[in-house]
């Protein structure tokens, strides 16, 4: 006979999102259990994050969000509130910088007046100025690029009658090291609450009676029964989002007009020219002149990803990520690399068994915007689309999604009224408007790729 348990609420996920919203909904006094296939929180595609902290952003309401974000970060063993055996993560402040040419323009357009307007400290550098920070650490400003791949036979060549303008400083930018420790704070911390977290376990059914959730069968045979149902799944959300919404004559229609998909990513590590202490003075680099971004990696290294330039092919995933997913590094590592190359001429460029990288997927909508909100099935809420864009809010993420499920439990009619939700680290009596993480809003006008 199956086991039978009971919940306030059922999370599906136990990375940093999924972890997140279980310390807040437990710090609210519900009873909550976090599901995995994994065999640890963080365990899944939160390890592999970049974890960036920044706050440029195309739209006023995601700077808003990850500004207070930030703060939780600043602040996180406070935040945390319970003293973790295995440590804790940290943000490494190093400042965050974004190449000023024509291809970031329309970006930079939309970005630095939401920065301002939400308080976020940026500094325009002049050519001049850029030239003697960045210079420093071997970066190159001599010229601009439109980001080819490097068999095109235009690779390289830069483009002319066009140079770098600039570039936009962002001091309260960082990144934290460890995401996987990061979500085991969380977790741990709500454990301490009375939060269980269930591991190597699959959900494999989500039943509903009278167009609300009712349980959820998992691959032991155990049937958890909870009137909440958190889709926290990451890349895997579509397919716990089929099981929510079978599409049978008994099943609630799905009506999300923004839906996710997972996309597969990789990441490089390079070795930084000699003679530069990536450690000390590295920042967060953004430049779409090559399609890429970087960062300081702890042990004097650099971390390389893309923005999604129009020449790097989209790569979706289908069907089980850990079976369909190849996680061997292929060209694009090396496309990221020589493009960055261009850059910082003296980058050190590896090969061979020499090659370090990691592989992993992206869930993302198709404006890289994360869905937080209740669905058309009662009871049954999504935290998805967040991978890429969504570490560095973390923090600000559970207790966003904690307060909207205890609103909407509690009478909010929140697809006709979204929720304001009020920022209390960043700006006290400032809000963000949920809208536009709304599983029926418009698409947002954003750069359409991982920055958002």
């Amino acid at each position: 006979m199956a086991t039978k348990k009971t919940y306030d609420a059922v999370i599906i996920g136990a990375g940093v999102i999924g972890s997140s919203i279980s310390l807040h909904l437990s710090r609210l006094g519900y009873k909550v259990i976090n599901i995995d296939s994994k065999a640890g929180a963080g365990h899944g595609t939160t390890s592999y994050s970049s974890g960036i902290c920044r706050m440029f952003y195309s739209i006023l309401d995601s700077v808003k969000f990850s500004w207070e974000g930030y703060h939780y970060w600043k602040d996180w063993e406070n935040f945390i509130g319970v003293e973790d055996p295995r440590g804790f993560a940290r943000i490494r402040e190093c400042g965050g910088v974004i190449i000023r040419t024509k291809n970031s323009k329309p970006f930079l357009d939309k970005s630095v007046p939401c920065m301002l307007e939400a308080g976020v400290e940026c500094i325009e550098w002049d050519l001049s100025e850029a030239q003697e920070k960045l210079g420093k650490l071997g970066w190159d400003l001599s010229h601009t690029y439109n980001p080819p791949r490097i068999d095109n036979p235009l690779f390289g060549t830069p483009v002319e009658g066009v140079k770098v303008e600039g570039a936009v400083f962002c001091p309260e930018t960082g990144y934290v090291s460890d995401p996987q420790l990061a979500t085991m704070n969380l977790a741990f911390a709500a454990e301490q609450c009375g939060a269980t977290f269930l591991y190597n376990t699959i959900v494999t059914e989500i039943k509903q009676q009278g167009g609300t959730v009712n349980s959820v069968s998992l691959s032991d045979g155990t049937r958890i029964f909870a009137p909440i149902v958190v889709n926290a799944a990451g890349p895997k959300s579509s397919l716990v989002n089929k099981l929510a919404f079978p599409g049978t004559s008994q099943s609630v229609p799905n009506d999300m007009k923004v839906t996710t998909r997972a996309m597969r990513q990789e990441v490089a590590y390079c070795e930084p020219p000699d003679g530069v202490d990536m450690d000390k003075y590295g920042m967060i680099t953004t430049d779409l002149d090559i399609g890429a971004y970087w960062r300081p990696e702890v042990g004097n290294k650099i971390l390389i990803g893309g923005t999604e330039p129009d020449c790097d092919p989209e790569e979706w995933v289908n069907g089980d990520i850990d079976l369909d997913m190849n996680l061997s590094l292929t060209e694009n590592w090396e496309n990221y690399v020589y493009r960055v190359a261009l850059r910082i001429p003296k980058l050190p460029l590896p090969s061979g068994k020499k090659t370090q990288g990691i592989v992993s997927a992206y869930d993302v909508t198709p404006d890289w915007t994360p869905i937080y909100d209740k669905s058309s099935l009662g009871g049954y809420y999504l935290a998805i689309g967040t991978s890429g864009n969504q570490f560095k809010n973390a923090g600000v993420a559970g207790d966003l999604m904690a307060t909207l499920i205890d609103s909407i439990e509690n009478g909010l009619d929140h697809d006709n009224e979204p929720m304001q939700y009020e920022l209390k680290r960043s700006n006290p009596g400032d809000y963000v408007n949920t809208k536009s993480f709304s599983r029926l809003r418009e698409i947002n006008d954003t750069s359409g790729s991982v920055l958002g």
